[in-house]
Protein backbone atom coordinates (compact mmCIF):
# COMPACT_ATOMS: atom_id res chain seq x y z
CA UNK A 1 0.00 0.00 0.00
CA UNK A 2 1.10 3.52 -0.76
CA UNK A 3 0.48 6.74 0.77
CA UNK A 4 -0.16 9.34 -2.00
CA UNK A 5 -1.15 13.07 -2.09
CA UNK A 6 -1.15 15.96 -4.86
CA UNK A 7 1.11 18.59 -3.23
CA UNK A 8 4.58 19.31 -3.06
CA UNK A 9 6.57 18.25 0.37
CA UNK A 10 5.22 19.97 3.85
CA UNK A 11 7.49 22.87 4.25
CA UNK A 12 5.33 23.76 7.38
CA UNK A 13 4.09 22.37 11.09
CA UNK A 14 0.86 22.23 10.22
CA UNK A 15 1.75 20.29 7.26
CA UNK A 16 4.41 17.59 8.83
CA UNK A 17 1.67 17.12 11.29
CA UNK A 18 -1.20 16.26 9.20
CA UNK A 19 1.78 14.10 7.01
CA UNK A 20 2.40 12.18 10.04
CA UNK A 21 -1.32 11.84 10.71
CA UNK A 22 -1.85 10.32 7.43
CA UNK A 23 0.37 7.91 7.60
CA UNK A 24 -0.07 6.82 10.75
CA UNK A 25 -3.60 6.29 9.81
CA UNK A 26 -2.85 4.12 6.60
CA UNK A 27 0.38 2.03 7.41
CA UNK A 28 2.40 1.15 4.62
CA UNK A 29 2.05 -2.15 2.92
CA UNK A 30 3.76 -3.97 0.25
CA UNK A 31 2.51 -6.80 -1.86
CA UNK A 32 5.00 -9.01 -4.10
CA UNK A 33 4.21 -9.96 -7.27
CA UNK A 34 4.40 -13.44 -8.19
CA UNK A 35 6.12 -14.46 -11.30
CA UNK A 36 3.87 -17.70 -12.60
CA UNK A 37 6.53 -19.92 -14.58
CA UNK A 38 5.63 -20.51 -18.61
CA UNK A 39 6.09 -23.91 -19.65
CA UNK A 40 7.09 -24.29 -23.07
CA UNK A 41 5.99 -27.42 -24.88
CA UNK A 42 8.56 -28.67 -28.15
CA UNK A 43 7.54 -30.92 -31.02
CA UNK A 44 6.72 -34.47 -30.35
CA UNK A 45 9.35 -37.09 -31.42
CA UNK A 46 8.63 -38.89 -34.82
CA UNK A 47 6.53 -42.31 -34.25
CA UNK A 48 7.88 -45.55 -35.92
CA UNK A 49 7.25 -46.13 -39.61
CA UNK A 50 7.41 -48.98 -41.75
CA UNK A 51 8.13 -46.10 -44.48
CA UNK A 52 11.83 -45.39 -45.37
CA UNK A 53 12.68 -42.91 -43.58
CA UNK A 54 12.70 -39.30 -44.33
CA UNK A 55 14.48 -36.30 -42.89
CA UNK A 56 12.68 -34.37 -39.88
CA UNK A 57 10.66 -31.69 -40.35
CA UNK A 58 13.06 -28.93 -38.71
CA UNK A 59 11.03 -27.97 -35.06
CA UNK A 60 9.05 -25.58 -35.02
CA UNK A 61 9.68 -22.21 -33.28
CA UNK A 62 8.83 -22.38 -29.72
CA UNK A 63 5.72 -19.71 -28.48
CA UNK A 64 6.98 -16.73 -26.86
CA UNK A 65 6.62 -16.73 -22.87
CA UNK A 66 3.79 -15.06 -21.60
CA UNK A 67 5.06 -12.11 -19.33
CA UNK A 68 2.10 -11.88 -16.50
CA UNK A 69 0.68 -8.36 -16.65
CA UNK A 70 1.60 -5.90 -13.36
CA UNK A 71 -1.26 -4.51 -12.23
CA UNK A 72 -0.77 -0.61 -11.86
CA UNK A 73 -1.95 1.27 -9.03
CA UNK A 74 -5.32 2.32 -10.52
CA UNK A 75 -6.11 -1.68 -10.89
CA UNK A 76 -5.03 -2.40 -7.01
CA UNK A 77 -7.81 0.34 -5.95
CA UNK A 78 -10.64 -0.91 -5.36
CA UNK A 79 -12.04 2.55 -5.17
CA UNK A 80 -12.24 5.59 -8.13
CA UNK A 81 -10.06 8.33 -7.08
CA UNK A 82 -10.88 11.93 -6.01
CA UNK A 83 -10.52 14.58 -8.12
CA UNK A 84 -8.95 15.61 -11.39
CA UNK A 85 -5.67 13.85 -12.18
CA UNK A 86 -3.79 17.43 -13.11
CA UNK A 87 -4.88 19.32 -9.92
CA UNK A 88 -2.26 20.23 -7.65
CA UNK A 89 -4.52 21.26 -4.43
CA UNK A 90 -5.83 19.14 -2.06
CA UNK A 91 -9.80 18.25 -3.36
CA UNK A 92 -11.05 18.27 -0.25
CA UNK A 93 -11.50 21.71 2.06
CA UNK A 94 -11.70 20.82 5.10
CA UNK A 95 -12.62 23.32 7.90
CA UNK A 96 -13.31 22.88 12.02
CA UNK A 97 -16.01 25.79 12.93
CA UNK A 98 -18.33 26.21 16.07
CA UNK A 99 -16.08 24.65 18.65
CA UNK A 100 -15.46 26.91 21.87
CA UNK A 101 -12.33 28.23 23.12
CA UNK A 102 -11.96 26.72 26.32
CA UNK A 103 -12.92 23.16 27.50
CA UNK A 104 -13.79 22.65 31.33
CA UNK A 105 -12.43 19.38 31.93
CA UNK A 106 -15.45 16.80 33.46
CA UNK A 107 -17.81 18.96 31.75
CA UNK A 108 -20.36 17.65 29.02
CA UNK A 109 -18.74 17.93 25.47
CA UNK A 110 -20.17 20.98 23.50
CA UNK A 111 -20.70 19.78 20.11
CA UNK A 112 -18.99 21.76 17.13
CA UNK A 113 -18.50 20.82 13.35
CA UNK A 114 -16.13 19.85 10.74
CA UNK A 115 -17.05 20.83 6.83
CA UNK A 116 -15.48 18.70 4.48
CA UNK A 117 -16.04 20.18 1.01
CA UNK A 118 -14.97 18.56 -2.42
CA UNK A 119 -14.01 21.58 -4.58
CA UNK A 120 -13.70 19.46 -7.55
CA UNK A 121 -16.42 17.70 -10.56
CA UNK A 122 -16.14 14.21 -9.22
CA UNK A 123 -17.37 12.61 -6.28
CA UNK A 124 -15.06 11.49 -3.49
CA UNK A 125 -15.96 8.77 -1.42
CA UNK A 126 -14.61 7.18 1.68
CA UNK A 127 -13.47 9.58 3.28
CA UNK A 128 -12.15 9.17 6.35
CA UNK A 129 -10.82 11.98 8.85
CA UNK A 130 -8.12 11.90 10.58
CA UNK A 131 -7.91 13.97 13.93
CA UNK A 132 -4.54 15.26 15.67
CA UNK A 133 -4.50 17.08 19.03
CA UNK A 134 -1.20 17.91 20.88
CA UNK A 135 -0.52 20.07 23.49
CA UNK A 136 2.67 22.56 24.26
CA UNK A 137 3.34 20.10 27.58
CA UNK A 138 3.28 16.82 26.14
CA UNK A 139 0.91 15.61 28.73
CA UNK A 140 -2.19 15.10 26.69
CA UNK A 141 -2.41 11.41 26.30
CA UNK A 142 -5.51 9.59 24.39
CA UNK A 143 -7.23 8.52 27.44
CA UNK A 144 -7.64 12.14 28.17
CA UNK A 145 -9.77 12.70 25.23
CA UNK A 146 -13.19 11.55 24.22
CA UNK A 147 -14.15 12.78 20.96
CA UNK A 148 -17.20 11.69 18.74
CA UNK A 149 -18.71 12.01 15.20
CA UNK A 150 -22.32 11.86 14.11
CA UNK A 151 -22.70 9.18 11.33
CA UNK A 152 -25.85 10.30 9.42
CA UNK A 153 -26.04 7.26 7.29
CA UNK A 154 -26.25 4.82 10.40
CA UNK A 155 -28.10 7.34 13.22
CA UNK A 156 -25.62 7.59 15.49
CA UNK A 157 -22.84 8.98 17.29
CA UNK A 158 -19.78 7.06 17.07
CA UNK A 159 -15.98 7.14 19.30
CA UNK A 160 -13.14 8.27 18.03
CA UNK A 161 -10.00 6.28 19.16
CA UNK A 162 -6.76 7.67 19.41
CA UNK A 163 -3.35 6.50 19.64
CA UNK A 164 -0.35 8.20 21.01
CA UNK A 165 2.72 8.74 18.87
CA UNK A 166 6.24 9.29 19.43
CA UNK A 167 6.10 12.83 19.34
CA UNK A 168 3.43 12.93 21.54
CA UNK A 169 1.04 13.80 19.54
CA UNK A 170 -2.59 12.11 19.93
CA UNK A 171 -3.79 10.28 16.19
CA UNK A 172 -7.59 9.48 16.04
CA UNK A 173 -8.76 7.99 12.98
CA UNK A 174 -12.84 8.13 11.86
CA UNK A 175 -13.53 4.49 11.68
CA UNK A 176 -16.28 4.54 13.70
CA UNK A 177 -14.96 1.72 16.26
CA UNK A 178 -16.69 -0.92 14.07
CA UNK A 179 -16.78 -2.12 10.33
CA UNK A 180 -20.41 -0.56 9.89
CA UNK A 181 -18.76 2.51 8.95
CA UNK A 182 -17.25 3.25 5.35
CA UNK A 183 -16.71 6.93 5.46
CA UNK A 184 -18.24 9.87 3.99
CA UNK A 185 -19.36 10.69 0.62
CA UNK A 186 -18.35 13.60 -0.58
CA UNK A 187 -20.41 14.89 -3.75
CA UNK A 188 -18.71 17.24 -6.60
CA UNK A 189 -19.15 20.70 -5.61
CA UNK A 190 -20.99 19.88 -2.19
CA UNK A 191 -20.27 19.99 1.19
CA UNK A 192 -21.16 17.65 3.96
CA UNK A 193 -21.55 18.93 7.44
CA UNK A 194 -19.70 16.37 10.39
CA UNK A 195 -21.32 17.45 13.92
CA UNK A 196 -18.52 16.52 16.55
CA UNK A 197 -18.28 16.27 20.32
CA UNK A 198 -15.49 16.83 22.50
CA UNK A 199 -14.58 16.68 25.86
CA UNK A 200 -11.75 16.08 27.91
CA UNK A 201 -11.37 14.15 31.73
CA UNK A 202 -10.70 15.03 35.06
CA UNK A 203 -7.27 14.02 34.64
CA UNK A 204 -6.36 15.82 31.59
CA UNK A 205 -3.90 18.31 31.62
CA UNK A 206 -4.58 22.02 31.91
CA UNK A 207 -3.04 24.39 29.35
CA UNK A 208 -3.19 25.35 25.41
CA UNK A 209 -4.01 22.30 22.57
CA UNK A 210 -3.61 22.58 18.97
CA UNK A 211 -6.20 20.47 16.98
CA UNK A 212 -5.79 19.56 13.38
CA UNK A 213 -7.95 17.28 10.88
CA UNK A 214 -6.61 15.63 7.75
CA UNK A 215 -8.60 14.11 5.51
CA UNK A 216 -7.91 10.89 3.83
CA UNK A 217 -9.33 8.66 0.77
CA UNK A 218 -9.56 5.08 1.25
CA UNK A 219 -8.59 3.19 -1.85
CA UNK A 220 -9.01 -0.97 -0.83
CA UNK A 221 -5.51 -1.40 0.19
CA UNK A 222 -4.12 1.96 -0.93
CA UNK A 223 -5.07 5.42 0.19
CA UNK A 224 -4.49 9.12 -0.38
CA UNK A 225 -4.01 12.44 1.58
CA UNK A 226 -6.59 14.32 0.18
CA UNK A 227 -7.49 17.41 2.26
CA UNK A 228 -6.51 19.21 5.71
CA UNK A 229 -8.09 21.44 7.64
CA UNK A 230 -6.26 24.88 9.56
CA UNK A 231 -5.74 24.62 13.37
CA UNK A 232 -8.28 25.16 15.72
CA UNK A 233 -6.24 25.99 18.88
CA UNK A 234 -7.80 26.03 23.01
CA UNK A 235 -7.98 25.76 26.16
CA UNK A 236 -8.60 23.50 28.65
CA UNK A 237 -9.24 24.29 31.96
CA UNK A 238 -9.92 23.14 35.53
CA UNK A 239 -13.38 22.83 36.39
CA UNK A 240 -14.49 26.01 38.68
CA UNK A 241 -15.50 25.22 42.11
CA UNK A 242 -18.20 27.20 43.91
CA UNK A 243 -17.36 29.65 46.58
CA UNK A 244 -18.04 28.61 50.53
CA UNK A 245 -21.39 29.52 51.24
CA UNK A 246 -21.68 32.14 53.76
CA UNK A 247 -23.10 31.72 57.72
CA UNK A 248 -26.20 33.17 57.75
CA UNK A 249 -26.54 36.42 59.79
CA UNK A 250 -27.53 36.40 63.34
CA UNK A 251 -30.13 38.37 64.54
CA UNK A 252 -29.12 41.28 67.29
CA UNK A 253 -31.14 41.33 70.36
CA UNK A 254 -34.66 43.51 70.24
CA UNK A 255 -34.80 46.42 71.13
CA UNK A 256 -36.64 47.83 74.52
CA UNK A 257 -39.26 50.86 73.80
CA UNK A 258 -37.82 53.50 76.40
CA UNK A 259 -41.22 54.49 78.26
CA UNK A 260 -42.02 58.03 78.99
CA UNK A 261 -41.04 59.90 82.19
CA UNK A 262 -43.35 59.19 84.77
CA UNK A 263 -45.29 56.48 83.14
CA UNK A 264 -45.06 52.72 84.53
CA UNK A 265 -42.94 50.88 81.92
CA UNK A 266 -45.37 47.41 82.36
CA UNK A 267 -44.55 44.13 82.93
CA UNK A 268 -41.48 42.99 80.85
CA UNK A 269 -42.34 39.74 79.28
CA UNK A 270 -44.03 41.01 75.75
CA UNK A 271 -41.33 43.19 75.28
CA UNK A 272 -38.78 40.94 75.67
CA UNK A 273 -40.41 38.03 73.44
CA UNK A 274 -41.21 40.43 70.79
CA UNK A 275 -45.20 40.39 69.06
CA UNK A 276 -46.68 37.46 67.50
CA UNK A 277 -45.37 38.18 63.75
CA UNK A 278 -41.82 38.77 64.59
CA UNK A 279 -40.72 35.33 63.96
CA UNK A 280 -42.54 34.89 60.70
CA UNK A 281 -41.50 37.66 59.18
CA UNK A 282 -37.54 37.22 60.03
CA UNK A 283 -38.18 34.24 58.48
CA UNK A 284 -39.53 35.18 55.35
CA UNK A 285 -36.69 38.18 55.15
CA UNK A 286 -34.40 35.16 55.39
CA UNK A 287 -35.67 32.98 52.70
CA UNK A 288 -35.51 36.00 50.34
CA UNK A 289 -32.21 36.83 50.89
CA UNK A 290 -30.96 33.46 50.50
CA UNK A 291 -33.10 33.19 46.99
CA UNK A 292 -31.41 36.82 46.13
CA UNK A 293 -27.65 35.03 46.51
CA UNK A 294 -28.28 31.73 45.04
CA UNK A 295 -29.72 33.55 41.94
CA UNK A 296 -27.01 35.67 41.80
CA UNK A 297 -24.33 33.23 42.49
CA UNK A 298 -26.06 31.52 39.36
CA UNK A 299 -25.71 34.76 36.99
CA UNK A 300 -21.77 35.10 38.47
CA UNK A 301 -21.07 31.13 37.31
CA UNK A 302 -22.66 32.04 33.28
CA UNK A 303 -21.08 35.17 33.26
CA UNK A 304 -17.66 33.51 34.04
CA UNK A 305 -18.39 30.55 31.77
Amino acid sequence: MSLSRALPNPVSAAHALAARAAALALPLLAAPLLALPVLVLGPSPPAAASVPAVAPLPPAAPAAPTVPTVPTAAHRRDRPGCGEANRTDFPIASRLSGGPDAYERGAPAPAWELELRNVTGQECRDVHPVAVLADGKRALRPEHIHLEFYDKDGARWRPVRFERTEEAENVGVFDGGSSGFHGFSVPAGRTVVVPLRLAFTDAAPDGRVTANVTAVQRRGADGAWVGESGDYTFTVTPAPTAPAASPPARPGPTPHAVPAPGRDPGPPALAATGGPHTVPVLGTAAAVCLAGGAGLLLWARRMRR
